[in-house]
């Protein structure tokens, strides 16, 4: 089997879910003996840092009048790669795609079939479009109601495939002692509650959670951990000041991924105040490292913690805020729901469980009339 990986990321600063995903489901699925190759945007990180040196990568300009190159490109990888399946990682690749697949057609000596992996949810709803490929995976039953909901889904060959992560080794016992000694936030005592993810997904509202707070407890810490440029940092610093919160909040800007276990471990409690994540790879770490997940009962959250270790909330910041405050003196129930969100990683968000799911689907799709 042999996979060709689309993907028309522009991300220049550093890498989202998508990228870690790629990443991540072709050295999974190499290690079971599959051919992979990926086309991704010329420039990006991806291209630059994560898949340097790497083999059977085809950089695609996909800007102004390089456009015309990029079309040439991926016809090149096609043609050099012959490609089984063709996997279309960004919705806006999907019709080029299918254009540039459509001309080529007569000159290739075999067709290879088309799938699109959605990671988001801007696209809009757009079913004919995607009856016309051979297949769709969304990575939860929220996406997939999204672009097909009801009649439309009858229209497509999907199949709904959770994203997976590596689960770290890790000590419960160390990880669930309030008076762990930390070690990325170093200084800071119990309780650390963070919210990872790009400055851009709503965390202003996580300040007016704080606020409703520090009316039950005095003492505590509000990481927001994530990537964000000057303005989007100081307009935040300015409303944690000018509630008298600067003693509780650190924002730390971006952290690098070989950090991430570490922040992880020093949480106590993990947050989120956005309520149009289409899915969440930070949430699966959260799980993963014993650390229970506050979110509000909205996009994809809500999929992840029907399986177990978190809390959905109904409501605003401060009926997220006596969430908080309940998990935050309760330690046994916090450990209990920490347990239960690594269970719930371990079964349904490893590397593994999301690798047979794709390798099964690809498979089927191969051999299928």
């Amino acid at each position: 089997m042999k996979i060709l990986y689309i993907s028309n990321g522009s991300n220049f600063l550093g890498a989202g879910g998508m990228e870690y995903h790629l990443m991540d489901i072709t050295r999974w699925l190499e290690g079971k003996g599959v051919e992979t190759a990926l086309a991704v945007r010329k420039g990006a990180f991806i291209h630059r840092v994560l898949l340097a040196g790497r083999p059977n990568v085809y950089p695609l300009p996909w800007t102004g009048i390089e456009k015309i190159a990029s079309f040439i490109n991926v016809l090149q990888a096609v043609r050099d790669f012959a490609p089984d399946i063709i996997s279309i990682n960004r919705e806006r690749d999907i019709i080029p795609v299918l254009m540039i697949l459509k001309c080529a057609g007569p000159f290739l000596k075999k067709r290879p079939k088309l799938v699109a992996v959605f990671h988001n949810s801007g696209w809009g709803r757009r079913p004919s479009v995607l009856s016309w490929l051979d297949g769709v995976i969304f990575p939860n039953h929220f996406l997939k109601d999204i672009y097909a909901p009801g009649p439309d889904s009858a229209r497509i060959n999907a199949s709904v495939i959770y994203h997976g992560i590596h689960l770290p080794d890790l000590d419960a016992g160390k990880k669930l002692d309030p008076g762990r000694e930390r070690r990325f936030f170093k200084g800071r005592k119990f309780p650390i509650i963070g919210m990872v993810g790009e400055l851009r997904k709503n965390q202003a509202e996580l300040i007016d959670v704080a606020a409703h707070l520090k009316k039950r407890v005095s003492e505590f810490t509000i990481a927001i951990i994530g990537r964000g440029n000057d303005e989007e940092i100081a307009s935040l610093q300015e409303k944690i000041d000018r509630l008298g919160l600067t003693e509780q909040f650190v924002i730390t800007g971006n952290v690098e991924k070989a950090r991430m276990n570490d922040v992880f471990y020093d949480l106590d409690i993990s947050v989120t105040t956005n309520r149009r994540e289409p899915f969440g790879l930070v949430f699966l770490e959260s799980l993963a490292t014993y650390t229970p997940l506050v979110a509000y009962n909205s996009g994809g959250p809500v999929e992840i913690l029907e399986k177990g270790g978190g809390v959905l909330v109904t409501g605003g910041p401060e009926d997220m805020a006596r969430q908080l405050f309940a998990l935050v003196t309760d330690h046994a129930v916090r450990t209990a729901m920490a347990q239960e969100g690594r269970v719930a990683a371990e079964k349904y968000f490893s590397i593994d469980a999301m690798g047979e799911g794709h390798y099964r689907f690809y498979e089927k799709l191969l051999t299928a009339k």
